[in-house]
């Protein structure tokens, strides 16, 4: 044959099978796409992922504050100037890795997912048509919001004036003050941008959405990855991603869009819906029970509670926050909170009150020794955790000088100078009289009551009964005579005085008279063994204690707070004098 024809005919085969070759190669790409991917396929192409989502307030195209919250009429509960200060709304879904091009097994770190606020748009659209609204309301809601982190922020600070770190739940208290202290500048800062939004702004609601891979490396280590959101919407109902960097776990594998299309979105893609939990649990737990040390947090009720558990109820040592901003330490038995129960030591600051029954004991009459005046037991009406051994010195007295306007007790100067010659701090206390005026009641203390530069505040014993009040006019008009007395004494003294109560009559009576415990110190009688749950310079603890040197039961009283905090009572009661 001739080889001219030969290689011509090479040439020939050559031009026809390089096209056929490439027809082949584009039917087999176009044709692996429609293959169904196997089981094996389909497993390692499913991808965990965490979805979070917030909103921002955006001012004039720059975010502003970011918010956790979008319901309407609701508070924004959570708001920051910082979008990693505030909880995210997050769920667990699932994806796909999925190929970039339609008949390339190219992925490059491609996936795809349910878009968990599909429909959501409707609801942003509705807020943003009355933005100018939306931010009035939450104006006012986040001015009521800022007023009780104010208070809570208060209760905190005085908590810690009045206990040291050997008192249980010191240092806690201490962290949770500064978190609140905190979380209240940073309320204000974001009432004070709400504030300063002018009418020519553009102001508009946007979501923010965070996607993030979770898988486990070659060790079975769990691991975090970020994803970026692309802007690929074929449709709504999905969300398309990439890693960043375009990583791909080991093992993982990718399929073509199509598939999206059956019932592989519902099988493999579809996840819950997106929450944010409204009662959240972090803690100790046994048969699914809290139990143990935990933290709750109710977002629907705006309740907080760190502390011991038992079968679900606080039991034990811990603190509550609720939505009113009240705040409570101490001990809980079975969901109820029944107060802090103090330990008794040598650091605290203790005194006593005394009348002419601590001299005349049925028709006998005792002095007291005042040089070996020593308390030595605390009383026995209620339980007390003391350590180390019942042996106070007795650092202040109050001694009863008057009752109504004809009532003296007749051992009251006597036992103030005695007081005062063994360095005791001095008190005198008059009994308020429901019969009598109560202008000449105070014009009668102040007559015969015996107060001297460095001496204690002077006291008003209100214990009426119920029928007592009543038959005055109702606690309006006790109240109004309390206030009588009270103000003429301080104008006469230089001093405030305080008020003894006892628990009950708190309870009924006392916080119907906001002004009186806003501007008078307090001193209460209770004889349980928790602390009494109001503001407080002196708590009466025991009826029945026993002192050295007296005869019979004695009043025990505990200052409300330690050494730093009495020497500032102290330094308190004197500027009192220098401004009168």
């Amino acid at each position: 044959m001739n080889p001219m024809k030969k290689s011509t005919k090479r040439k020939n085969i050559y031009r026809l099978s390089l096209p056929l070759l490439l027809v082949a190669i584009v039917v087999v790409f176009f044709l692996l796409p429609l293959i169904p991917p196997s089981d094996e396929r389909k497993e390692h192409c499913i991808a965990d992922l965490e979805y979070e989502r917030c909103y921002a307030l955006v001012i004039d195209g720059k975010p502003a504050l970011y918010l956790n919250n979008m319901e309407q009429g609701s508070l924004w509960t959570t708001i920051s100037t910082n979008p990693d200060s505030i909880k995210w709304s997050h769920t667990t879904l699932k994806g796909c890795w999925i190929n970039k091009y339609i008949a390339l097994p190219y992925s490059r770190g491609r996936m795809v997912t349910e878009n968990p606020d599909y429909g959501s748009d409707s609801l942003l659209t509705a807020l943003n048509n009355r933005i100018g609204t939306v931010i009035d309301n939450n104006i006012g809601l986040l001015e009521t919001e800022c007023k009780r982190m104010k208070r809570i922020v208060r209760q905190l600070d005085y908590y810690l004036d009045v206990h040291n770190v050997s008192d249980e739940g010191y240092n806690t208290i201490a962290s949770l003050a500064e978190k609140a202290n905190n979380e209240r500048n940073n309320r204000e800062r974001a009432l004070g941008i709400l504030k300063d939004i002018k009418p020519t702004q553009r102001v508009e609601l946007k979501q923010l959405q965070r996607y993030t891979l979770l898988y486990n490396d070659t060790t079975g280590t769990p691991r975090r990855h970020p994803c970026k959101i692309l802007d690929d919407n074929y449709d709504n109902r999905l969300c398309y991603l990439q890693t960043v960097g375009h990583f791909m776990p080991k093992g993982a594998q990718a399929i073509y869009h199509h598939i999206l299309t059956s019932d592989f979105v519902n099988k493999v893609v579809r996840t819950s819906p997106l929450h944010t939990p409204n009662v959240v649990y972090h803690g100790e737990e046994t048969d699914d029970k809290r139990n143990g040390h935990g933290i709750l947090i109710d977002q629907s009720r705006m309740d907080y509670y760190d502390g011991m558990w038992e079968n679900n109820m606080r039991n034990g040592f811990g603190f509550a926050v609720d939505s009113t901003g009240r705040f409570r330490v101490g001990e809980w038995n079975d969901d109820q909170y029944k107060g802090e129960r103090l330990v008794y030591t040598n650091e605290r600051i203790y005194g006593i009150d005394i009348s002419r029954y601590q001299h005349d004991i049925g028709k006998k009459h005792y002095a007291i020794n005042w040089d070996k005046m020593r308390i030595t037991h605390l009383g026995t009406i209620s339980k007390k955790r003391v350590e180390g051994n019942i042996d106070y010195p007795v650092s202040f007295v109050y001694i009863k000088c008057s009752e109504g306007i004809s009532v003296l007790n007749r051992y009251y100067r006597a036992d103030c100078n005695a007081a005062r010659k063994r360095g005791m701090h001095v008190g005198a206390y008059h009994f308020f009289s429901t019969k009598t005026n109560v202008t000449q009641q105070a014009n009668y203390f102040l007559a015969n009551a015996d107060i001297r530069q460095g001496d204690f505040p002077p006291v008003l014993d209100l214990e009426p009964y119920p029928s007592q009040i009543n038959e005055m006019g109702g606690e309006d008009v006790l109240f109004s005579r309390v206030r009588t007395w009270l103000q003429i004494v301080e104008k006469r003294t230089g001093m405030k005085p305080i008020l003894y109560v006892n628990q009950m009559f708190v309870n009924k009576y006392l916080t119907h008279a906001r002004d009186i415990l806003r501007n008078y110190r307090v001193w209460i009688a209770r004889y349980g063994e928790y602390k009494p749950e109001v503001r407080l310079v002196f708590w009466q603890l025991s009826p029945d204690g026993r002192v050295a040197g007296i005869r019979g039961d004695v009043d025990i009283n505990v200052f409300n707070g330690y050494q730093d905090q009495w020497e500032d009572f102290l330094d308190g009661l004197k500027q009192e004098k220098q401004e009168e």
